[in-house]
């Protein structure tokens, strides 16, 4: 992968979806692990990319986490230099993996940094993110369509980005794995 990209000011909207790497319970079906599709991090290493060098004096993060790992999604969130302020849930249709639950939900947690202003009268009119389950990892595009709706005229970074979206800088290993633009 390569660096994290710079631009002068930084950037004021980092929407990331970092590979959490999860133990799968069960070793003789791992086809529902993450690892089986890509390349995952630990916390202690997606911690320590540099976002908070790349990001704006006053900018805002929304990061998806899957469930295993919202407990430490806020360790998360300040080492790249940004408080926790809310989150939003997307309901999955299909049950995926869980040790004490069998998890059906993945949050994005919505932080930010220095006085990054809120939308009013919110950034996303409901906490229940819309859209239905595709390829794995894939997200639905309303999470992202809000934000350029609500936000239009920012400079936005995607981490982890799977396809190009116009406004946007993608970064990533696998940055074009969901090609279409505008889908």
């Amino acid at each position: 992968m390569t660096d994290l990209p710079t631009t002068h000011g930084g950037w004021q909207v980092i929407y990331a979806d970092p590979p959490w790497r999860f133990a799968s319970n069960s070793a003789a079906k791992p086809g529902r692990n993450a690892r089986r599709h890509y390349d995952c991090m630990t916390v202690e290493e997606i911690c320590a990319l540099p976002v908070k060098d790349i990001a704006a004096p006053a900018a805002l993060l929304l990061m998806w986490v899957t469930v295993p790992f919202a407990h430490r999604a806020d360790e998360v969130v300040r080492a790249w230099g940004f408080r926790t302020k809310s989150q939003i849930v997307w309901p999955k249709q299909r049950i995926g993996t869980g040790y004490w639950a069998r998890n059906q939900h993945e949050l994005v947690v919505i932080a930010t940094r220095g006085r990054f202003p809120c939308p009013r009268p919110a950034l996303f009119p409901t906490s229940i993110v819309p859209g239905a389950q595709r390829e794995h990892s894939r997200k639905p595009e309303w999470v992202a369509d809000q934000v350029d709706a609500r936000l239009p005229g920012l400079r936005k970074l995607e981490m982890f980005g799977r396809r190009q979206r116009a406004g946007w800088a993608v970064w990533g290993n696998e940055t074009t794995k969901f090609e279409r633009v505008g889908e």
